[in-house]
């Protein structure tokens, strides 16, 4: 980790209260669902009903995990004792290397919170035997999608100063992302991260999709560097 804003952040991240709050709510909602959704006796029956539990478990690990991911990088979630991009292009760092340090820890975010919930969807996937290549297919989309997400709110962070208007268009464009692509019409609505992860999951994902969100991300990240140097001009 050569990266001093990525080493910041993790710090900062590891030891901040409300990371951990996050974790236990995120952690109580994976355990609650998978205990209302577990049938009592196990059977054809209990297999058909766990492979739907199994892909409700994705789709709120999907939710949770880029809300939550995205929040944090745009600020709506301030984390104790971590710099925001705009205090850091202050510092000798540069756009560049400040961008990157805070992608990598949305990124390391993301994957340690999706390992986190590991066991309660291996746990539903276990006794249906379901493929483990579906379930690790589905992680990876979903770290993407945080990631992507988690980029475009780094930028909404240092493009807009407003907190208030920040959260607004952070709000609005993630429900633009999970519910508004649901009017798409196909094959247009395959963005749909919900139905993207259903899909992952059965191996039935096309990479395209997954190409499509990484993009994305660097776009932001483009966005976000752009506008880093405007504080510097």
């Amino acid at each position: 980790m050569s990266n001093p804003v990525l080493r910041g952040d993790l710090r900062a991240r590891a030891a901040s209260r409300k990371i951990f709050a996050i974790e236990l709510f995120y952690l109580g909602v994976l355990g609650v669902l998978a205990w209302l959704g577990m049938p009592p006796e196990l059977g054809a029956q209990a297999a058909e009903r766990t492979t739907s539990l199994t892909t409700a478990l994705l789709v709120v690990e999907a939710i949770l995990v880029t809300y939550f991911a995205s929040a944090c990088a745009a600020q709506e979630i301030a984390v104790e004792t971590e710099k925001s991009p705009v205090d850091l292009v202050f510092a000798p760092f540069t756009p560049r290397s400040i961008v990157a340090g805070k992608s990598l820890a949305t990124l390391a975010t993301a994957g340690y919170w999706l390992l986190l919930g590991a066991p309660l969807v291996a746990l539903s996937a276990g006794i249906r035997q379901d493929s483990a290549a579906g379930l690790v297919s589905a992680g990876a989309l979903i770290a993407v999608v945080a990631w992507s997400m988690g980029q475009l709110g780094m930028w909404l962070g240092i493009a807009i100063e407003s907190e208030f208007s920040r959260t607004l268009a952070h709000w609005g464009l993630l429900l633009l992302v999970f519910v508004g692509t649901l009017a798409l019409p196909m094959p247009a609505r395959t963005i749909n991260p919900v139905l993207d992860t259903a899909a992952a999951q059965r191996g039935e994902l096309p990479a395209a999709v997954y190409a499509l969100y990484v993009a994305f991300g660097l776009a932001c990240d483009g966005a976000a560097r752009r506008t880093l140097r405007r504080y510097l001009a």
